[in-house]
């Protein structure tokens, strides 16, 4: 019979008192809560303690989030089995303990488990790991990586044991230094190299970010399709913000062939077309991107175009090139996935007055 598991839940924080009561009370069926306090200055260690969690104040400086967490995992009790490492922001899901002791052996090292991000967004996520054997790497989304004695010995479970709801103000500012730091000392991580990328163009320096792209996918490293296809995506969209239009065609095209099964390059696709007036691509495109029904549990993967956005592209397109019927039946869909929106509506008059006339 195997012995009873002891979990720790564990955690980094600072300035975080708005979420302190919902994350210990989500993760009272752990054995213990542990945080490592990184200098609030707001009520965070007190709620934290009142609470019922273990909190150690530490000072990381320079600041990175691997030393962060390094130092927290330190912290941990040395008979702990299993660890939990989660920010105060994300809230494990009731069952969630018995999910882990469901597929834990004695054997397991890490666990593979559903993690929703928000905004639709919900891919396997690896942060559930051995209190022996692993430390966490990279200066910015870091990642535990088990230590050359540890042999990785995967669990999965299907279930979802956490959910992130995060404060919208927060600020990313500090993401983009460190993730140049993380580059430099990594050079051959195509992880990092495309975050990096990525993260340039969410501060709008849109020739850096295609210029990183161009480097991520140069990278032998770079093997995962659907983060290429992610790149390509991205390169794509600041080419447009810099009104290189035949660029970001290319790019879009790119990224379908890439990825062909995703629908994310096929609705990027028939935008680009649709703002060129390319019809008949666009029209492809979208309908392209209908055909896909699965959604991956990936977190490249972008809500907007399970919505009304590809039905309404393929309803415009379809409605440019004469297929008012079409049109009417892809307009259709957009509006039942977005019936509040007063522009689907309109379009949706033009649509039935164009085919009226057909079915007479």
């Amino acid at each position: 019979m195997q012995k009873k598991l002891k979990i720790c839940v564990y955690a980094i924080a600072k300035n975080e008192s708005q979420f302190v009561e919902r994350f210990c009370a989500a993760a009272q069926d752990a054995d213990c809560i542990v945080i490592a306090d990184t200098g609030s200055t707001d009520n965070t260690v007190t709620l934290s303690r009142q609470h019922g969690a273990i909190v150690h104040e530490i000072s990381v400086q320079p600041w990175r989030f691997d030393h962060a967490r390094n130092s927290a995992l330190m912290l941990l009790p040395a008979d702990i089995d299993v660890c939990v490492s989660l920010d105060l922001d994300e809230e494990l899901q009731p069952g969630w303990r018995e999910a882990i002791e469901a597929v834990w052996t004695e054997d397991t090292t890490r666990l593979r488990y559903k993690f929703d991000w928000g905004a639709g967004i919900v891919f396997y996520y690896e942060k559930i790991h051995h209190r022996k054997g692993y430390r966490w790497h990279h200066p910015c989304h870091e990642y535990p990586v088990p230590d050359s004695r540890t042999t990785e010995v995967w669990a999965t479970t299907d279930v979802l044991l956490a959910v992130h709801k995060p404060d919208p103000t927060k600020s990313r500012g500090q993401y983009m230094d460190l993730l140049e730091l993380a580059v430099k000392e990594d050079p051959r991580c195509p992880r990092n190299a495309f975050y990096y990328a990525r993260e340039l163009g969410f501060h709008n320096h849109w020739q850096a970010s295609i210029d990183a792209c161009k480097k991520y996918l140069a990278m032998p490293e770079a093997t995962w399709e659907n983060e290429r296809c992610y790149a390509m995506r991205c390169a794509g969209r600041a080419a447009s913000e810099l009104g290189r239009w035949d660029e970001a065609l290319k790019w879009f095209r790119l990224a379908s062939a890439e990825a062909p099964y995703t629908r994310e390059p096929w609705v990027e696709l028939a935008d680009c077309c649709y703002r060129l007036g390319m019809w008949e691509e666009c029209y492809a495109a979208a309908v392209s991107a209908l055909k896909i029904i699965d959604k991956q549990l990936v977190y490249t993967v972008d809500p907007e175009v399970w919505g009304a956005k590809t039905p309404d592209l393929a309803a415009i397109s379809a409605y440019r090139l004469g297929l008012y019927e079409k049109a009417v039946q892809y307009g259709t869909d957009a509006i039942l996935l977005n019936p509040t929106d007063p522009r689907l509506k309109a379009n949706m008059n033009f649509y039935l007055t164009s085919v009226q006339p057909v079915n007479q």
